[in-house]
């Protein structure tokens, strides 16, 4: 080995090195170039390469030869250099063939690499001892070996490389590696022989036959070819378990889908998914046997056929195409193709999704001018075109027909946290499942946003429609799969039936809506049947809207204080609840007045109105007194909110730390990160904030260990029952040991019996709130009981 690289490292062969070097790199780019130019035969490819492999590999050894042994400049043994050559052609011509008509593989790359650096490597020592006495040749096996293994290696790299289909420029990196070898292994091998005067003195005393260079070096280059064959084999059979494995996992998860998946490289189909092969009638191995092109009626676009030579990730155009099943029946389907990695190169997955009933859709609306273009339903102009047509129907015909207004529940939350996309791919899965509840007259339209009208031509009873809104109730109560997540929505329904509740396409719309408003106001989810009444009733939400606006503005509404109490009886502070005495109604109860401010957004000016109240107010009292102040959904989402409570401290003067805001799960549902912004915004300025009606709802536990909050209010719906359930009283008992645990405080609201009272005392429960304790309370009482700081709580 030291013969090797002192050869190699030697200064005056630097000039012969860089020839070398530059005769080998224009050889590897030949001979690479020529056996991957694919409109050749592959015999002339072949041939072509061998020649040019063989031609690089003398030229490269003489080079060498010649400038490490002036002496022997010009001297070319005819017959064994054509020997030689014919080894190396020959060895070339068998590595070309195992590449181009050979499954790819370590093995086979390798053995092909094996063999080109045996020939190159042969012909090299061949020579050699032709130009000295027959079996004098001195060498160092070590290093014999070690080149040749080298040599093995760089070659099989190169054959890899030109057969990957991901790698980024596959000839010029086979180029170079080629080039290394037919640079490496004349260099080598001359620097593995001894000095030719050393050649002389081991002619003088020569070795028998059977210890011939040759004869030895062969064998043992042999050995060393069938070694690495040995490895590259144990390689495949790795590669082939992971392989299978790749391919199982991908195949089970193709049988999961709904559409038909192929895997092809052109033309050849590599491997189909269980619905494709439902699709064609065909098994396995036949579909295996087939082309892409006859499976369709007109073959696919080039495009899709050559898409795994595409970037990776890019999809194809769709193309819709008849698929011709193994029963001659012809099949719509839609087509997508991508380049994805699969086993051992790229390869392309074509999507096969049925258009059966969509192209029959499309038919259809082709009569129709009007329609919706994200569901393909009639919108609302076709509506009332239809709706007009089936009431002078009706009336001609004295029977009845109904009118469905249908408005999703929860539509807006899935829009907010999955994006429009997946909302658009949700009204679609909606309106198949409603038009699959309909009978083949029935009519459906799509108004826009997430509302539906349906329109029953005829009905016998009235009970007829409403059945038919409890079915599509039902229909919705299985998730959609929107982009991988499961998303469930409702429906509030309308209904009105003509003549009775209208006798033209406004006025029976106008009813069923009524009906549909008065579903969603009773509790979402629900069908309701149009009464009379009901219009009044809508009038006057409208009434007691404006009514509202203008309390707002003349600040006619109070606040009434409900007194916290710890578990000594003392009063801790005060709940802020808004009150609404109005003039003629009397005194109109917050759950009718707060939930109409969150819909028409009075509620942003009524918090802050509330806010800035309750902390004056606060601020008369003793400083260990604190005002709690309930926060809706709607302000939370304000981005100034942090701002609007730090200017509402600052102009009434009162310490942020005796301020309690009050939030539900709802709000911080929305966009949990901006909420947890939020509140640790609020607490950095010193408000506390806790955790309201828990118990109800979702009752994430992530939202306790996530949000710094200060307390918890265990909803008073536990509260009622913890003296004769024992049930509720256990979760209360769970909420009050974790919440501790989590140095959280404990408020429970809605006492009403000293039995409540005292199970809550028992167990430690910080503060208590319910009417047994104390009602709310005018202002003026709240200051008279905080100024006295006065025990009123019966413990």
């Amino acid at each position: 080995m030291e013969r090797l690289f002192t050869f190699l490292l030697n200064e005056q062969h630097v000039r012969s090195h860089l020839t070398v070097l530059a005769l080998a790199i224009l050889g590897g780019f030949l001979s690479v170039r020529c056996l991957s130019v694919s409109r050749w035969p592959r015999l002339i490819r072949i041939f072509v390469f061998g020649a040019v492999v063989s031609t690089s590999e003398l030229a490269t050894f003489f080079d060498t030869l010649w400038s490490t042994y002036p002496s022997l400049w010009g001297r070319l043994p005819e017959p064994v250099t054509l020997l030689a050559g014919a080894i190396t052609f020959l060895s070339a011509a068998v590595s070309g063939y195992l590449y181009l008509c050979q499954r790819r593989s370590i093995r086979n790359v390798i053995l092909a690499g094996c063999l080109l650096a045996f020939g190159m490597s042969c012909s090299t020592f061949a020579v050699l001892v032709s130009i000295v006495q027959p079996f004098t040749l001195a060498y160092d096996l070590s290093a014999v070996m070690a080149v040749m293994i080298v040599g093995s290696t760089l070659c099989g790299f190169a054959f890899w490389e030109l057969g990957s289909s991901i790698a980024a420029r596959p000839v010029l990196v086979s180029s170079l590696l080629l080039a290394v070898t037919l640079t490496e292994l004349p260099l080598g091998s001359m620097g593995s022989v001894l000095p030719f005067g050393d050649w002389m003195s081991a002619s003088q005393t020569p070795d028998s036959a059977a210890f011939s260079p040759i004869a030895v070096i062969g064998l043992s280059e042999f050995l060393a070819v069938m070694f690495l064959v040995f490895l590259a084999s144990l390689l495949d059979i790795r590669v082939a378990g992971a392989q299978q494995r790749e391919s199982d996992r991908m195949r089970h998860l193709a049988d999961g889908t709904f559409e038909g998946i192929l895997i092809h490289r052109g033309s050849n189909i590599i491997d189909a998914n269980e619905r494709i092969l439902e699709m064609t009638g065909l098994d396995i191995e036949t579909a295996k046997k087939r082309t892409i092109e006859e499976l369709f009626v007109e073959p696919p676009s080039v495009e899709i056929l050559n898409n795994e030579k595409a970037e990776p990730g890019i999809v194809s155009a769709p193309q819709q195409l008849e698929l011709v099943s193994a029963t001659g029946r012809h099949v719509a389907v839609e087509i997508l193709s991508r380049s994805v990695p699969y086993v051992d190169g790229q390869a392309s997955v074509l999507a096969v999704r049925d258009i059966t009933e969509r192209k029959a859709a499309e038919e259809h609306i082709r009569f129709l001018a009007l329609h919706d273009s994200l569901t393909s339903l009639p919108n609302r102009r076709g509506l009332e075109l239809v709706l007009t047509q089936v009431l002078s129907q009706t009336r001609v015909a004295g029977g009845q027909s109904a009118v469905l207004c249908l408005d999703l529940d929860g539509f807006k939350a899935v829009n907010d946290t999955l994006g429009h996309h997946a909302g658009d791919m949700l009204l679609k899965q909606v309106a198949h499942r409603f038009q699959a509840e309909l009978r083949d007259g029935d009519y459906i339209a799509r108004l826009g946003g997430d509302e539906f009208v349906i329109v029953l031509r005829t009905v016998e009873e009235i009970s007829d429609a409403v059945a038919l809104a409890r079915r599509i109730i039902a229909c919705l109560w299985r998730p959609f799969e929107l982009s991988g997540h499961d998303a469930y929505v409702g429906v509030s329904i309308g209904v009105a039936v003509s003549p009775r509740d209208g006798d033209t396409a406004v006025s029976i719309l106008k009813s069923a809506d009524i009906a549909m408003y008065q579903a969603k106001q009773g509790g979402k989810g629900q069908a309701c049947e149009f009464a009379s009444g009901m219009d009044a009733a809508l009038r006057e939400r409208h009434d007691i809207e404006l009514d509202l606006r203008a309390a707002l503005s003349r600040e006619e509404l109070v606040i009434h204080y409900q007194p916290l109490f710890d578990i000594s009886g003392v009063i801790t502070g005060f709940e802020a609840l808004a009150r609404w005495p109005h003039s003629t109604r009397g005194m109109i109860p917050p759950d009718r007045f707060i939930p109409l401010a969150e819909e028409t957004g009075l509620i942003v000016p009524l918090g802050e109105w509330v806010l800035r109240t309750a902390c004056s107010a606060a601020a008369k009292w003793r400083s260990d007194i604190s005002i709690a102040v309930n926060l809706s959904p709607i302000q939370f989402q304000r981005v100034d909110l942090v701002e609007m409570v730090t200017r509402v401290l600052a102009e009434t003067g009162l310490d942020p730390e005796r301020l309690e805001l009050e939030v539900t799960e709802s709000l911080l549902m929305e966009d949990t990160a901006k909420a947890l912004e939020l509140v640790r915004d609020l607490r950095n300025h010193g408000v506390r904030v806790a955790l309201d009606d828990f118990g109800t709802g979702y009752s994430s536990l992530a939202y306790l260990h996530n949000f710094p909050f200060d307390k918890v209010k265990v909803d008073r719906s536990f509260i009622g029952k913890i003296s004769n359930d024992p049930n509720a009283w256990t979760i209360v008992e769970a909420i009050i040991l974790m919440s501790h645990k989590l140095n959280l405080r404990v408020t429970a609201e809605g006492i009403e019996t000293g039995a409540q009272l005292s199970l809550l005392t028992e167990r430690g429960c910080d503060e208590m709130q319910g009417f047994l304790l104390g009602r709310p309370m005018p202002e003026e009482e709240a200051s008279v009981i905080a100024r006295d700081h006065r025990i009123v709580a019966p413990v």
